[in-house]
């Protein structure tokens, strides 16, 4: 959020200087202002997934009191709305900088997401200083990342993630019951899955407010 906010206030004061450039200007500081609403909207998201797991005891939706289960499926809403909010601000992050860094990832893949724009980066060696932090927090998130892509392409694409779970538990042959999946395993790959995107988001706008100023 400092990193966003200082970059915005950079943005503003060459915004009311009336420069050649202010119209880009002003389109960089409206990009901004949306990844700060949308970063908020995924962090209340995880907060909210997180305290209604706490809720739930059991490993079965027919065990469950009424409560019980009206918290589950709440907390189900806001772990979906948490990982497909996760992607989203990424590919936000990642329109944001191809635009920035002039990286023409479009022409690469038309409809590119965030982890495209890295590879362009790293395919033309552009902007080293900011690539190579970016690839190190990819990596360092690689595990968590892809589950949280499996799970968002299952629910976008496919079958949604509570069919995924009764698949995995098909060999039981008990069409009766229908298990849930490990919540706190869940909900470390998502708080993971944050911290990913604060990390590369401070990482591109405190490269991109050093690149204004000089």
């Amino acid at each position: 959020m400092n990193a966003l906010g200082s970059y915005r206030k950079l943005l503003t004061r060459l915004i009311d200087e009336q420069t050649p450039e202010c119209g880009k200007y002003t389109r960089y500081e409206l990009w901004a202002r949306g990844l700060i609403h949308a970063l908020d909207e995924l962090e209340q998201s995880v907060y909210c997934a997180s305290r209604l797991s706490e809720s739930v005891a059991h490993d079965q939706e027919e065990k469950m009191e009424p409560e019980e289960r009206a918290n589950y499926r709440r907390h189900v809403y806001f772990y979906k709305n948490g990982f497909i909010r996760l992607f989203a601000i990424l590919d936000k992050l990642g329109y944001f900088m191809n635009d920035l860094l002039h990286l023409r990832s479009e022409r690469v893949k038309h409809k590119f997401s965030y982890f495209t724009v890295l590879r362009q980066m790293q395919h033309l060696h552009a902007d080293v200083a900011l690539s190579e932090p970016l690839q190190a927090i990819k990596e360092r998130y690689k595990e968590p990342l892809a589950r949280l892509r499996n799970k968002r392409n299952m629910e976008i694409h496919l079958v949604n993630t509570e069919m995924l779970d009764d698949l995995l538990h098909i060999d039981a042959c008990r069409t009766d019951r229908s298990y849930i999946e490990d919540l706190q395993a869940n909900m470390d790959d998502l708080r993971q899955g944050l911290e990913m995107v604060c990390q590369s988001l401070t990482a591109v706008f405190v490269y991109a407010h050093r690149r204004k100023k000089t």
